[in-house]
């Protein structure tokens, strides 16, 4: 089998045994990642997943959950503002109202589930929050801060060296950067943890 021809909508086509392998063996998910987003995004997907496997080594974490949240976590990105309306008017419609800069992450949960079968509570969770932060389990924190101060954003601040050390400092030194982001430069209402 050729995962470089793997297309996720054809996914659920191919034996479960197969399926079961590819999800739970992070170097062919990453080839099949590859195949279904653009490259700017499959290089910062690869950015974040190592950076949250770093700091899940740091905190008792499960390195290969960090790292597969990572990879996976801007799966929806390039949907449009619809194709995100469409899975969360199904499952979660109290999300509809928010910025069209955060659906990707709500969505991505519900497209993991529906076209990859996918179904790790943890990992799921995590994709979940990494825009607008919930939750406050270590996987979310760890992703949320990954995906905003993975090494290609070229942000030089200390929030992960705050963060490897303690974890919840670290989100909560971050969570002020975002809003006062928001605020101060987009113009933007802050939502929880946004963007």
């Amino acid at each position: 089998m050729n995962l470089e021809t793997i297309n996720f909508d054809d996914f659920m086509s191919y034996d479960h045994k197969v399926r079961r392998k590819i999800l739970n063996d992070p170097e062919l998910l990453k080839i099949m990642v590859r195949k279904n987003i653009k490259e700017k995004r499959y290089l910062h997907s690869l950015s974040v997943a190592a950076l949250a496997k770093e700091l899940a080594l740091c905190h008792y974490v499960d390195p290969e959950k960090a790292y597969i949240a990572g990879l996976l976590h801007d799966v929806t990105k390039y949907f449009s503002n619809e194709e995100h309306d469409a899975y969360l008017a199904y499952y979660d419609p109290d999300k509809l109202s928010y910025p069209e800069s955060c659906k990707h992450s709500f969505s991505a949960k519900y497209f993991l589930k529906e076209k990859l079968n996918y179904h790790d509570s943890d990992v799921l969770n995590a994709i979940y929050n990494h825009t607008v932060c919930f939750s406050k389990d270590r996987l979310s924190m760890i992703l949320y801060i990954a995906d905003k101060r993975e090494p290609l954003r070229g942000i030089d601040d200390d929030v992960v060296k705050v963060a490897k050390k303690d974890l919840s400092k670290g989100f909560e030194m971050l969570s002020w950067d975002v809003e006062r982001y928001l605020r101060e430069v987009k113009n933007e209402k802050f939502i929880g943890n946004s963007l």
